[in-house]
Parts: C-alpha cells; structure tokens; sequence
C-alpha cells in the first residue's frame, strides 16, 4: 500500500505534467480567434430567429436544413475578448475579405442561383452579429472571386482571403487536398439533403436510396452542388456520374426526360425550384414542361456548409 506522503507526491507530478511552462505562450492560434468569433455570431444569428427567417423569406424552409453541432446557447458561446490575427486585422479595416467561387452563368437554369442571395444575407447576418459584439459600426463584406480550376485552399492559406464564403462543403476535397484538414472551419451555418429525381414514366423502378445504390450501372446527371458527394457514393465500376458546371438544371433535366440518364441529384426538394419548361430538342428553345414527369427519391444524406478560415 502506498503511503500517503508518496501518494501525494506521485498526484502532485501528475498534475505538474498538465500545467503550463512558466513564460510559455498559452495564447491560442490567430486562425482559432476568428473562427471563435465567426461561432460566437453564427450562435447569435440562431438564436434570434435571423437564420430561420431567412430561410423562410426564400421559400427555402423544406430545402436548408440546419445542422445543430453548434446550439443557440450564447451563453456558453464567447467572443474572444482580445482578438488577435485576422480577427484584429477585420476589425481595424472594418472589412472582411470573402472568397467565392463562380462557375457560369447564374440563372434559373443554375441550382446555386437559388441559394446566392440567401447566402450572402445570412453572412451579412454573422458580420452584422460581430460588428455589434465590438462596436465598430459595420463590416463591409468583399466578395473575391475565385475561378477555375478553384484554387479555394492555397487562395485561402496565402493571405489573399480572409474566409471562404459558402461555397464548399465539409466532407469534400479541393486541390486534392481534404478540406477538413487542410483548413479551419466554423459551425455548419447551412446544409441540404440530396434527392434522386427520375421519371415516373419509363424511369428505374428504385423504390429508396438502396436501391439506387445498388444499381450496378446507374447514371446520374448531377449539378455543383452535387459533384463531390455523387460520385463519391456512386463510385462503382459501372456507376456513372456526369457533372454539368453551368445551367446544371437546365441540362440535366432535359437529359433525364430524353432518357440520356437514370435520375439526377438535386439539394431540391420539390420541383418548384426547377425551369418550368427546359429544351429537349438542342434547338436552343424551351420546348418541354417538367410539371407531373418526375418522382423524387430523398437519399437520407446531407451535406453541410461551414465558414472557411485559414490555418496559422
């Protein structure tokens, strides 16, 4: 049995292991200040009903989900008290550098065109939060634009941005790089399922997601925000996934009706959101009503949006 002098001894030391050197710098990275604030805002945002009723001003309630890894609890949620890094540096200019990718023409042709200017309220929305929070008036939002072949990362790492907007999810990949390790990233501020449309005439006869999986020579015609996820599940030897970058809606839809592929993926979730008539002939002419042809069927998977801050 150990003594009780020696059993003390041996906790002190233990406890030793875990106190910090004396004189070390305990200060956290300048990246982890930001996405701190970025968080603690996005919280705020939650919490006041601003997130949802954005979402709802765009008719996007039964499309964006809102993924909880970050609860409306400000309380327990803080902003740092001495910002540091390119916190500070947003704060002094009063500006904050945002990059953004851009793919074509945005039209109703194009899925992202549905979600652009709820994106951008929404960040204006967590800058407006953190504005407040210090009190320096406002934060003007710059959009960088950021082109093919979307060197997102290394834009992102080298200083010429300060965050990345929403435009790439967390699960994915960019410059063969894993985003998750590759950066540091917030909360999810928006996510949305993903939905297999297929004809109700003359199309598979899938009944779920298992289907569709299963099909060992399944095509799809999916759009960018489809395009990693897609062919990331849909990756077997016969599977093929066809990504179309601009007027992704408008190509895909006409392919699915000529029966040129099985289904198409689509964050959608009622076709609503789809052209109401796309050009089946190639003549450059909508020609085709979509309303009544189609069937859904919802892949119980989502992806999820966070903001994107550079490692130190």
């Amino acid at each position: 049995m150990m003594n009780y002098r020696l059993r003390c001894l041996t906790i002190a030391f233990a406890l030793n292991l875990w106190a910090p050197v004396s004189g070390a710098d305990t200060t956290p990275p300048a990246g982890a200040h930001l996405v701190e604030a970025l968080d603690a805002a996005w919280v705020r945002v939650l919490d006041k009903d601003i997130f949802r009723n954005i979402v709802t001003r765009h008719g996007l309630q039964d499309v964006v989900i809102n993924i909880s890894d970050c609860l409306p609890k400000p309380e327990v949620t803080h902003f740092p008290a001495q910002p540091a890094g390119t916190l500070k540096n947003i704060l002094e200019s009063k500006q904050v550098n945002v990059g953004v990718s851009a793919a074509g023409r945005l039209d109703d042709g194009a899925t992202a065109t549905r979600f652009t200017t709820m994106s951008d309220e929404l960040l204006a929305a967590v800058f407006g939060e953190l504005a407040a929070h210090y009190d320096i008036g406002s934060i003007a939002i710059n959009y960088v634009t950021i082109r093919p072949p979307f060197p997102i990362t290394s834009t992102l790492n080298s200083g010429s941005i300060d965050i990345v907007g929403l435009v790439n999810a967390l699960g994915g990949e960019t410059e063969d790089l894993r985003r998750r390790d590759s950066r540091r990233f917030t909360c999810t501020l928006t996510a949305t399922r993903q939905v297999l449309w297929l004809k109700k005439e003359d199309g598979p006869q899938w009944q779920d997601i298992n289907d569709a999986l299963d099909d060992p020579n399944i095509s799809l015609c999916v759009g960018p925000l489809s395009n990693q996820l897609s062919k990331s599940y849909f990756d077997g030897p016969g599977q093929k996934v066809k990504t179309e970058f601009y007027s992704d809606l408008d190509t895909c839809l006409a392919k699915l009706i000529n029966g040129e592929v099985d289904a198409m993926a689509s964050p959608f979730t009622h076709e609503r959101f789809f052209p109401e008539k796309v050009d089946t002939t190639g003549d450059g002419k909508p020609d085709t009503a979509i309303a009544g042809l189609l069937r859904s069927i919802d892949t119980n998977i989502v992806a999820g949006t966070p903001l994107w801050v550079a490692l130190d």
